[in-house]
Formats: structure tokens, sequence, C-alpha cells
């Protein structure tokens, strides 16, 4: 059997969160969002042999944005297949009082670590003083920090890297390849030698469907086998990881044949048996702490 830890998949159900970014009429407008409006549980992460799920991170889904720890329990009440850890919301725009009276909202569920995407207005977050602020709190509570941003920005990545050199106990997860994309793929690249030397930036590899805004598509293999090449002449495998971000990958296929393209990926690139289980196991296993 063929080990996997998926370290970036949601699972909802509908009538039990808010979820307002899967209802019709609301933000992002996709044109296939039909295919995600239905439950999605624990149950639903299977692969057939050769591969095994061994463990999960599931990502906050927006089951209540306003009371993140309400997710945490949610996800601690499901019949989990396989060891599991979350990742909850934390809102970075809220006043620095809230933050930490969420963040101690948190603790008793155990958190991995916390997760928002700055992307669009929310980019300036990124940036802004109050994220320093944020980051020593979640390094001296031994939580994580989920970044999802435009990693080609070199601005964004300097910026990341200043809170990785500033708070060397924090670990940084960037999340979706750093949304790389084929029109920004040389940007992207020449950010990665430096987050390199930072042994607490990692970067999960997922994703793919989010270049076609979701819309059903080919999964193209080589697409990733260009940014799996890319990212491994610059990064360790210590600190990639292989997701899937089910279940928005099931607009490109099912769950068993995205683990198979990373599998016959990685045989392509030459990669030996260690290589593979680093990037398909062993490195979400270190980095979100999975028994």
């Amino acid at each position: 059997m063929i080990d996997i830890i998926d370290p970036h998949l949601h699972v909802w159900q509908l009538t039990a969160g808010h979820y307002h970014w899967l209802r019709s009429g609301h933000p992002p407008i996709w044109p296939d969002k039909d295919l995600l409006q239905q439950d999605y549980l624990p149950g639903a992460i299977q692969l057939q042999e050769p591969f095994r799920v061994v463990g999960a991170v599931a990502i906050e889904a927006g089951f209540d944005n306003a009371q993140p720890e309400r997710e945490l329990a949610w996800l601690k009440a499901q019949h989990w297949p396989c060891a599991w850890r979350g990742v909850a919301f934390l809102d970075c725009s809220a006043s620095l009082a809230e933050v930490e009276h969420k963040l101690a909202a948190l603790q008793p569920f155990q958190p991995a670590g916390v997760r928002h995407i700055f992307e669009g207005a929310d980019e300036a977050l990124l940036h802004s003083p109050q994220l320093d602020t944020i980051a020593g709190w979640l390094e001296q509570q031994q939580l994580l920090l989920e970044i999802q941003c435009d990693l080609s920005n070199p601005v964004n990545a300097s910026r990341i890297w200043q809170l990785a050199e500033r708070h060397p106990g924090l670990r940084l997860v960037l999340n979706h390849a750093g949304l790389v994309q084929p029109s920004n793929i040389q940007r992207w690249q020449q950010q990665l030698g430096p987050l390199a030397k930072r042994p607490n930036i990692a970067m999960k590899l997922s994703g793919w469907e989010m270049a076609h805004a979701g819309q059903q598509s080919f999964f193209d293999a080589n697409w990733l086998q260009q940014v799996l090449e890319v990212a491994l002449q610059h990064l360790p495998t210590k600190q990639l990881m292989l997701a899937s971000n089910f279940p928005l990958c099931l607009w490109q296929g099912s769950y068993q044949q995205l683990w198979q393209h990373y599998f016959d990926t990685c045989q392509q690139l030459g990669l030996n048996h260690r290589d593979w289980q680093q990037l398909s196991q062993f490195s979400a296993r270190d980095w979100y702490a999975l028994a």
C-alpha cells in the first residue's frame, strides 16, 4: 500500500454551517459551483489500492467565520477514517483584542493552525503591522499560519520572508503553490530561492483547478510536472507537500485520479521512493504534527 497524508482538503455539511461562499449568487461566482453544493463528509476521503489515506488536514471552509471554534467542534464530532488535524479561520482584519479573544476560543480544540486568505482587498492585511503582532501570538501558541496569496508578487514574497525571519518559531505554509499560473511562473520562480533559506516556510502543491475559475476542465499533467520540477529545484522536499484541495479538485477528475497523477509525475521526474514519501506523506506529518 502507498500511504498518503493529504494536508489540504475541505469537508462540510450544508445544513450545519453558514458556508456563504458555497451559496449561489455569493462570491466567488463560479460557473460550476453546483458541483460543490452538496455535503462532503470525512467518509468521502477514500482512495483505492494501491493508495491509502492515513492522514488529513481539514482546512476551514467558512462554517462560521464569526465563531471559528464552531467549525472545529463540528469537525471533531465527525467520523474520520484516518488521523486528522484542523486549521481554523482567523480574521486578521479584526481588532487585536478580538483576534486575541478568538485565538483563546480556538485553543481548547487544539487546531494545527489558522488561515486567512490574503487575496484581493485582503492582500493589504498581509503587509499590515498588526500581522506582526498576530504572528508573535501564533508563534507563542505553536499554531502555524496558512497564507494564501500571489507569491509571484515580490512584495508579498518579501513580506513572507520577513515574517519567517522575525518569528523563527512560527511555521508559515503557503497554500496552492503560491497561486502560480502560466502567466506568472517566471516571477513566481524568482521568489522561491530566498524563501527556501527559511526552514519555517513550506509550500503545498495543490489548487490546480483554481486556474480555471471554477469550471470543470481537464487536468493538465504537463503543467503539474512543470511546477513540481521548478519547486524541487529551489525547495527541499521537506518544505514541499502534495495536496488535493478536495472537493474542489473534483472539477478536474476524481480524488483517485489526482493522486495517481501525482505518483506518475514523480516517477517521470525520476524521484526516488524516499522523495515521493516525503512529498506525499512525511512533510505533511511533520508540519502538522500528525500521529
